[in-house]
Parts: structure tokens; sequence; C-alpha cells
């Protein structure tokens, strides 16, 4: 692991125990985060986008467990790294939020709609052992960054609106200023304004705090504004990634073609939306072969019966029987 990587995920295998069957929801995922990066994480709901985040931070709760796989944390570049997999839980509480911390999924509905913003945010501090004092100028600079007015802090979730309780959350993962956070689907629910709005505050953050973020999102344009690099996942797996520029303007793999396909324009030539045939397929049961080839236009027959192997290039890599290294 070089120095210039914060986090590289390998072989991470996580299920969900069913009834009568184990949904392997990520499945063998590889994944490299470099240091002071946006990395945009894109794919269609049921991908395993969120399950990837809340294993690496060790949140996955019953009847989710992770089966397999390593996770090379490096907050210090001049440090050894060490598998979060590995970790006592005491230690791992230490590390929560003081180097890596989380944007959850509806972040706007975690906050305690009686405890007042600076409360909640100030019990993370106090329990990292910053004082009252030392805690409140924290949380006053985090709310600053994101652009919210002082007396936010004073208030209570119930007197903001979504777009300032979405912040609110993003200046709770900051106060403690951690190298690497995961912010998941932050902009869900809000309106396009709003949205911009907090997208600009996590381009903000890595700006002003040198953070690492790991964005995820079904939204592939709004990843084309902010991302650095992109991750391409499918059933379990990342099926290509890249620089953001030769992922939207060359992508390799069918399933990125029809992602980008699918997205609406403005001016320009014409074109007609495509949209993806078919369904996701099941975590109970992946395809054989390549995991998209039932719903690839591209598919010849031995897509159906040879799982491809990941090739690496100078500019990402790409899973894809018919697709040359990047």
């Amino acid at each position: 692991m070089s120095a210039d990587e914060i986090l590289r995920i390998e072989n991470l295998q996580a299920s969900f125990r069913g009834r009568d069957a184990e949904h392997r929801v990520v499945d063998g995922l590889d994944l490299v985060v470099r240091r002071g990066e946006l990395l945009g994480i894109a794919g269609e709901s049921g991908s395993g986008k969120t399950t990837l985040v809340t294993s690496v931070l060790r949140l996955l709760r019953p009847p989710g467990y992770i089966r397999g796989g390593q996770a090379w944390f490096r907050p210090d570049p001049t440090a050894a790294p060490f598998d979060l997999f590995a970790v006592e839980e005491a230690e791992l509480r230490r590390l929560r939020w003081a180097k890596l911390s989380y944007i959850p999924q509806g972040s706007m509905n975690v906050l305690n709609p009686v405890v007042s913003v600076g409360k909640q945010l100030g019990d993370t501090l106090l329990v990292h052992g910053l004082s009252k004092a030392e805690a409140r100028e924290r949380i006053e600079d985090a709310v600053q960054v994101v652009n919210l007015p002082a007396d936010v802090v004073d208030r209570y979730p119930h007197e903001l609106s979504g777009g300032m309780r979405q912040r609110v959350a993003i200046a709770g993962a900051i106060t403690m200023r951690p190298p690497l956070i995961f912010a998941d689907e932050p902009t869900t629910a809000l309106d396009v304004n709003v949205q911009r709005q907090i997208l600009l505050s996590l381009l903000h953050i890595r700006r002003t705090l040198g953070t690492t973020i790991v964005l995820v999102s079904h939204d592939m344009a709004a990843l084309a504004q902010v991302a650095d690099r992109l991750a391409i996942m499918y059933a379990g797996q990342v099926v290509e990634a890249g620089d953001i520029y030769r992922v939207f303007a060359e992508p390799l793999h069918p399933y990125s073609q029809r992602l980008i396909a699918s997205i609406p324009t403005l001016g320009g030539q014409r074109r007609r939306i495509e949209g993806i045939p078919g369904q996701a397929p099941s975590p109970r049961n992946w395809p054989p072969g390549c995991r998209f080839h039932p719903r690839c236009p591209m598919a010849v027959e031995r897509c159906a019966r040879e799982a491809p192997a990941p090739r690496s290039g100078h500019n990402g890599m790409v899973e894809c029987l018919l697709a040359d290294a990047p």
C-alpha cells in the first residue's frame, strides 16, 4: 500500500442471512481510495453501495456480517497501514469521527428533534476527550464551514429546513477533522438548488481541510460535477474505475455506458435517453459468468460462463471480457 493511498479494500465480502438463503450483497470487491481525492461511487439501487460503506466503518448490523476481506487504512502517510476489520471495538470507537467519519443515507432524519444541534454534535467531541469549551469552538467552526448561521448551534432540528439539517449532519462529520469521510447519498430527497449547496459544501471541505471524501450516489450527473475519480458498482462488485473525465468520455464497461446514456442532456445534439433493460440480479443467486450479461446488449456466449478478471491500465480498471484495459 503506497503512501498516496488512504484506504485499500481487498476482496471484501459482506452478506445478509435470510431465512433460506444467504444474500451476498458485496462479493469480492476491490477498491483503492487515494489521499486527498473525492472518489465517486455510482450504481443502481441494490448494487451494494451502502453495504460497502457500512462494512468498512464496521456499522453493518445483523443479519448482515462481513464474510471476508481486508480494509487497509492509512490515515497517517508516515505510519504503517492497518486492517479495519482486525481492530478491536474499543480502538474502533476511538478511530470513528477522529480518523474516519460518516454522513449516513437519509441523514436529515438522524438528528434527535428534542435535543439542540450543539448538544448532539458536542456529545461526540466530549467522548473523544475535548472539553465543553473546545467542543463548542469546534462545532461553531464546523457550522461556519458548511455555510450555516452561527445560531444554528442553539436551535433544534425541527426549526431547520431539510437542507440545513443535511448540512448539520455534514458539520457533525467534520468536527474532529478526520482525514477520510464517507458520504452516502447526501443529496437524496433535496431539491436541485439545495443539492448544489450540499455538493459545494463537500468541495469546500475537501479544499480547506484537505479531507478525502468518498461520495456514494446513484446520480451520475452530480458525480460528474465534483468527483476526481469514479468507481461503478454492479452486483456487489466494482466493474469499472478511473479518472472521471476518462470514464465519461470513454466508458469501457457496457454497464457504465448504459448509466451514462441514461443521463438527460441540455443543448447540443439531441439523443434518445436509453434505460437499462431488465432488472438487477438478486444477491441470493448471482448469474454465472459476467453478472451483467443477462442485460448486456454486447454479450456473447462466453460471457455467460466465464467471469471476467479485472484489466488494469494507467487510467483505471475494467471487468469485461470484451474491453481492453483503460
